[in-house]
């Protein structure tokens, strides 16, 4: 249900700039955040017993340093 929330949220380009603020205020990353890229967030295997990932967003720093984000769901109370 969360990422469900945050892809409907943050998960267009109009609100790009929103979801650049949002990671550089959460992440407090030595380089801000300056470009986020929204695709198909399935990174394919390199070979045959790698895990499938599933990355939300794409994203680079001011320095060209390329990040990639996804949501983790947590059942902590």
């Amino acid at each position: 249900m969360v990422d469900f929330a945050f892809q409907k949220t943050f998960g267009s380009i109009e609100n790009k700039i929103c979801l650049i603020s949002l990671l550089n205020a959460i992440l407090d990353l030595p380089n801000p955040l300056v470009d986020v890229t929204l695709e198909s967030p399935f990174n394919l295997k390199d070979f045959d017993e790698d895990k499938l990932s599933i990355v939300d967003v794409k994203a680079r720093d001011e320095q060209g340093a390329i990040f990639h984000i996804e949501i983790q769901l947590s059942n902590n109370k």
